[in-house]
Order: structure tokens, then C-alpha cells, then sequence
């Protein structure tokens, strides 16, 4: 059975794990991709429904977990990132919330014009 796409909840937290990824340190991350950070930005989802989003995103290899130092915090903190293929979703729903096509690499190239004969090189 093939899976449907992904929920509301999942898209937004894939997004939001996208938008504050540029802002991980190398041993520090960003207190808004914690576990608590999470919870906090999604305060006004069902607790319940969050953590469940959460582990099917990693049961689907979107995230991973990881626990790690934050900025602002003495103590290493859980903290979920996305995984390449959880990156590549996450940049493709947020193509398709801004309407752009993602329907293949060729859209991604410049136009081609017309072509001149190659002359050969005898």
C-alpha cells in the first residue's frame, strides 16, 4: 500500500526543521529544533499528536534524533534534524506552498535556444 502524502502537521514540522537548519553551530544547535523548542512552537497542536508526527517522520527516515549541545543551554538537549532525503521534502513542500513546479530537473536548466550546425573538424 502506498502512502499518501504527507499530513499537515508533517509538512509543517518538516518546514519548520528546514527554515532553522541553516542556524545548527557544529557542536551548538538552534533551541527551536529541540524536543521542548518543538513543543513550544507547536504549543497550540494536541501534545499527543505532535510526539506521533514526530516518530513517523523518523520511522520514515525524515528526521533523526540526536541529543547535542544548544545554544543557551548548559546540558546537551534531544534534538531532531532532517535527514538528506527529509531535507529534499521538506524543500519540495516548500515549492509547493510557493506555487513553484517541481515536476523535474529539466525546469531547473536554462532555456535553450536554437542550435548551430557543428562544423566538423577535418
Amino acid at each position: 500500500m502506498e502512502r499518501e502524502g504527507p499530513s499537515r502537521l508533517e509538512r509543517s514540522l518538516l518546514l519548520h526543521l528546514l527554515e532553522h537548519r541553516g542556524q545548527q553551530v557544529r557542536f551548538e544547535a538552534d533551541q527551536w529544533t529541540t524536543e521542548f523548542g518543538i513543543f513550544r512552537a507547536f504549543a497550540h497542536e494536541d501534545l499527543a499528536g505532535l510526539k506521533n508526527t514526530l516518530r513517523s517522520l523518523e520511522m520514515t527516515r525524515y528526521i533523526y534524533r540526536r541529543v547535542q549541545y544548544v545554544i543557551g543551554y548548559s546540558e546537551p538537549k534531544l534534538v531532531y534534524s532532517l535527514t538528506p532525503s527529509g531535507h529534499r521534502k521538506a524543500l519540495d513542500l516548500r515549492r509547493e506552498d510557493s506555487g513553484e513546479e517541481t515536476s523535474g530537473p529539466e525546469l531547473t536548466a536554462a532555456p535553450l535556444g536554437p542550435v548551430a550546425p557543428r562544423e566538423s573538424g577535418t
